[in-house]
């Protein structure tokens, strides 16, 4: 099931547009600069010694290491965390068929598809609504630097109900009282040397 279809089956509406930098991958000015270790407490210097572990772990490891190498900017878990916003901004944006906030999120190939979609949903005059139950799971899946262009994969699984009625009211397809168990890898990314803080929407495709 493509991109496209996919947001059809599982819905979408949102009530404002961000840019993707300000939830993805952001490092706060909250977060408190290491302390040094006191020359005089041992225990506290051996504490400070750089661990034998590599920074990132898992699958995504090398490619979130890569990814902070080149763009200092970057935090995993901030992305981690602002994936989760990002994820419900465009599926309620695609529902609601807002273009407006939909074109800075996604990437031109993307878009031209929701785009689309939206353009004939509004000439059948047929209105989507979408509710997000809860997002059981975003977590990063995969990462790499690939000729100068971030990629982050984010694993979603959501509890997701959509539906679609006409100009009458009378329903379409769908229904919000029965839940789709939405699971998905959301692929997004940027030029790590633009100068545009944005990432947008690559890719989506059903697990």
């Amino acid at each position: 099931m493509d991109v496209f279809t996919l947001l059809i089956a599982a819905g979408a509406a949102l009530f404002f547009a961000i840019r993707l930098y300000q939830v993805l991958g952001r490092r706060t000015g909250h977060t408190p600069e290491p302390q040094p270790a006191s020359a005089s407490d041992p225990a506290q210097a051996k504490d400070a010694e750089p661990a034998s572990t590599p920074a990132f772990a898992g699958p995504a490891g090398a490619g979130l290491a890569a990814i902070a190498e080149a763009d200092p900017r970057f935090d995993p878990a901030q992305f981690a965390i602002g994936a989760r916003a990002a994820y419900t901004m465009i599926v309620e944006a695609f529902a609601k068929g807002d273009k407006d906030t939909l074109k800075p999120l996604l990437s031109k190939k993307v878009y031209d598809r929701y785009a689309a979609v939206i353009d004939e949903r509004a000439a059948r005059n047929e209105t989507a609504t979408t509710e997000i139950d809860r997002i059981a799971e975003s977590e990063i899946s995969g990462a790499e630097l690939d000729g100068g262009i971030a990629r982050v994969k984010i694993h979603f699984k959501a509890d997701i109900a959509t539906e679609t009625r006409d100009a009458d009211g009378n329903l379409v397809s769908g229904d919000l009282a029965n839940k789709i168990d939405a699971d998905e890898i959301w692929t997004f990314e940027r030029p790590v040397k633009s100068k545009d803080p944005n990432w947008v929407l690559a890719g989506v495709r059903t697990v």
